[in-house]
């Protein structure tokens, strides 16, 4: 299959995300193995394998592992996990680079790669480019019979727990409080890391769809949205736990639950885990604002901002996507950050990318060190959100640029930031609309002081997309 071929393909997304595409209409083994020969190309010798449950994940291991050996690569396989530990065990083992098999949160005939470079660092444009460049070409690094490649397993999963509990200071204080947890896992990759993380805190783990019966169809919608979400909200109630914690199918998300709540809104996830921080101990009143920036995503709400704001801490926003988020920290030196559809992110736990397992840890850390029965507790002390994401399905050949144009007319007068889509912000409040990486969809997301005008917001914007 060409380069063109590749980006004719309807069934297919390519971006810095990866690569998605429906089975067999947009991945098949023949273009699974060009992209395997693509990868090998880009260099290095050891390759970290994961992969969340789906049940075409192992058949792409496979096809993967057995391209990669012929090309000379030592494999090593971390096998059910999720992307953030498939990106620490990158870093640990110092591999060349990683594919997490997944498709995140796309329906079940979905699955897909996601590219990992040297440091566990996804892939950038430039890798991407390279990585096609030589799949258009047919230049493979192939290698004869002698000098074949490897395979091993490895128990990555361990590893990465322990990096997260190394991040913390305040462990005992957390096991002292012997949390009562829901776990909905999706039957995900995260089933078996979370809990083991939750245990080892000293939290008693409830576990909901936390068995690998449940995988391959998944037993609920992949994404943790509020209607996916109700058995985990029932399991909350009815069990008084002192929160939860719900996952996507690869487990780089998280979605934090309370017995009260039930699921919360997925944004509230960054400013708990910043109250979880270990370097946030007091009220610094002597640090100059803004001296240390952290980096969110323009459709993030702006609760990181309100919380982190009397503490001296500036906020970034990049474009959506881990990789722009993670390229922001390291260009400012940004230990935090994440996205608000909960991806926690921090620089020294060695997936530095979204981490379910980080942010759990966080939070738990802030309800220890807030003196929090339950995440309730700590909920009450925390701004109401106005926000809501909704999204639209593009038409075969609709022009985005024409949709954008609309918009911008319907809000006069409103700062304009096109470095992702089209994003309006004044003192009131903001939305961005933007084309998926992941699905054939336009988003909009809003935010605002009150609800009248959230709804002013949405409306306007769909008026101009319909």
């Amino acid at each position: 299959m060409s380069h063109h071929d590749l980006k004719a393909n309807q069934n297919l997304m390519i971006s810095v995300s990866g690569i998605r595409g429906t089975i067999p209409e947009g991945l098949n083994p023949s273009l699974i193995a060009d992209i395997a020969l693509g990868f090998a190309a880009t260099g290095g010798k050891r390759v970290i394998l994961g992969m969340d449950s789906r049940n075409t994940g192992p058949l792409i291991r496979d096809l993967l592992k057995s391209t990669l050996i012929a090309c000379g690569k030592e494999v090593l396989d971390a096998e059910l996990a999720p992307t953030p530990t498939v990106k620490a065990a990158v870093k640990l083992h110092k591999a060349s680079g990683g594919i997490m098999i997944s498709a995140s949160h796309n329906p079940p005939q979905w699955n897909g790669l996601k590219l990992i470079a040297r440091e566990g660092f996804f892939f950038a444009k430039e890798d991407l480019n390279t990585m096609l460049a030589s799949i258009k070409s047919s230049k493979f690094p192939l290698v004869d019979y002698r000098n074949l490649g490897s395979y091993r397993k490895i128990e990555a999963v361990k590893d990465h727990v322990a990096s997260v509990l190394k991040l913390l200071s305040n462990t005992e204080q957390i096991k002292s409080k012997k949390y009562t947890v829901v776990v909905d896992a999706v039957a995900g990759a995260g089933r078996e890391a979370l809990p083991l993380l939750l245990e080892e805190l000293g939290c008693t783990v409830i576990p909901l769809f936390c068995n690998p019966d449940n995988s391959g169809e998944f037993p609920r919608p992949p994404e943790p949205t509020p209607a996916a979400l109700k058995k985990f909200s029932e399991a909350l109630r009815k069990s008084k736990a002192a929160c939860g914690f719900a996952l996507d199918p690869d487990a780089d998300r998280i979605v934090p639950g309370s017995a009260e709540l039930g699921a919360i809104n997925e944004e509230y996830s960054l400013p708990l885990s910043f109250l979880g921080l270990p370097e946030i101990k007091s009220l610094p009143k002597a640090r100059p604002r803004g001296k240390i920036p952290f980096v969110v995503n323009l459709s993030t709400s702006t609760l990181l901002d309100q919380i982190a704001e009397p503490y001296g801490y500036a906020i970034l926003r990049s474009a959506v996507g881990e990789a722009n988020v993670v390229a922001m920290m390291r260009k400012n030196s940004s230990f935090f950050g994440g996205e608000g559809n909960g991806g926690i992110i921090h620089s020294k736990v060695p997936s530095f990318g979204r981490d379910s397992l980080l942010g759990a840890a966080l939070i738990l850390s802030a309800m220890a060190r807030h003196d929090a029965a339950s995440l309730d507790d700590l909920m009450r002390q925390l701004p109401t959100l106005f926000m809501e994401k909704r999204k639209f399905d593009l038409k075969q050949g609709a022009d985005v640029r024409e949709v954008f144009t609309r918009i911008e007319s319907l809000f006069p007068g409103m700062n304009v930031d096109r470095r992702d889509g089209l994003h309006l912000a004044n003192s009131e409040g903001w939305v961005h609309v933007r084309a998926s990486n992941t699905e054939p969809v336009m988003r909009v997301i809003a935010e605002a002081r009150n609800a009248a005008n959230l709804n002013q917001l949405l409306s306007r914007a769909a008026r101009a997309i319909k």
